[in-house]
């Protein structure tokens, strides 16, 4: 008996280590490449770029193969088979529903999400002075209130952004890099929240 709760309290720990084990997300874009990684206790795995230039032609081929096969015909799914009877009242409804279920979620997982690093450099160059002027202004204009947002919006937010107007420069140079972590218990909560939440939408429908 003892020994089964020393299995039990075992595996609670390597599960309770596991949930609150921070993931970890890179993204990294210079102008011209993006790079993505991501690391779960273990080190970075690059998951961009990731492309086999062997298989890629075998899968065109496949595609063009599957075109010519002749498609069966489906079955269409009319509003009111997935409303019930209740027609576009009830689609409006549960559109109403989804959309407050979604905008709940997302503010559940980005309240514990902590971004240990923005860092967002452009020099922004328009074809003459003129444009450059306005290329300037709008990217500010779109940049610094996103930033801004986002910064309400997260547990905690590290940023460096920093936009210029280039007209001593030839070409427009970026710089973005993002990294992001948050612990799986909190998005996995969110996750099962969300479903329930949908299960109890449709079936209000029905």
């Amino acid at each position: 008996m003892n020994i089964l709760f020393i299995v039990l309290g075992v595996i609670i720990a390597v599960i309770l280590f596991l949930l609150f084990c921070p993931a970890v997300l890179s993204v990294v874009y210079d102008g011209e490449n993006v790079t993505l990684k991501a690391g779960y206790i273990f080190p970075f795995i690059k998951i961009i770029p990731k492309m086999n230039k062997e298989e890629k032609p075998k899968k065109q081929k496949e595609s063009d193969s599957e075109k010519e096969k002749p498609s069966n015909k489906e079955k269409k799914v009319s509003f009111s088979d997935f409303t019930g009877k209740r027609g576009l009242g009830g689609l409006i409804d549960l559109l109403k529903s989804i959309s407050e279920i979604a905008l709940r979620t997302v503010k559940t997982i980005t309240k514990h999400l902590v971004i240990s690093k923005l860092n967002i450099q452009a020099v922004v160059v328009g074809e003459d002075p003129a444009d450059t002027a306005m290329k300037f202004g709008y990217a500010c204009s779109a940049v610094y209130p996103l930033v801004a947002i986002i910064d309400k919006n997260v547990k905690k937010c590290n940023r460096d952004i920093n936009i210029f107007a280039g007209f001593n420069e030839k070409e427009t140079k970026i710089l973005f890099e993002l990294k992001a972590r948050i612990v799986p218990i909190f998005p996995i909560c969110a996750a099962f929240s969300a479903l329930f939440g949908f299960i109890k939408a449709y079936v209000k429908l029905h």
